[in-house]
């Protein structure tokens, strides 16, 4: 019997999510234990929710799980674009 692989959709437009998609095997889970952040933590940070706030231990971590080498490289934000506080309203 073959084993089914698990297929991984995307389900948020947050850059730092396409990027674990797209350059690593893990999931969000994984991705935030390796780099030392709670997971609701990181699912807030990509969900726009709160802003990014990474200790330099943990911002080194996350570059290297998702193959950044350049800050360049590094989106500018962790939500989605153009997400508001006001869209809470």
């Amino acid at each position: 019997m073959k084993h089914k692989s698990k297929q991984r959709k995307q389900e948020s437009d947050s850059p730092v999510e396409t990027l674990r998609l797209e350059r690593t095997h893990l999931n969000q889970d994984e991705l935030a234990m390796r780099c030392g952040i709670p997971r609701a933590t990181y699912q807030r940070w990509i969900s726009g929710r709160t802003e990014a706030k990474l200790t330099v231990i943990q911002f080194k971590k996350l570059c290297r799980e998702l193959s950044i080498e350049k800050i360049e490289d590094l989106p500018n934000e962790f939500g989605p674009p153009n997400h508001s506080e006001n869209s809470k309203m």
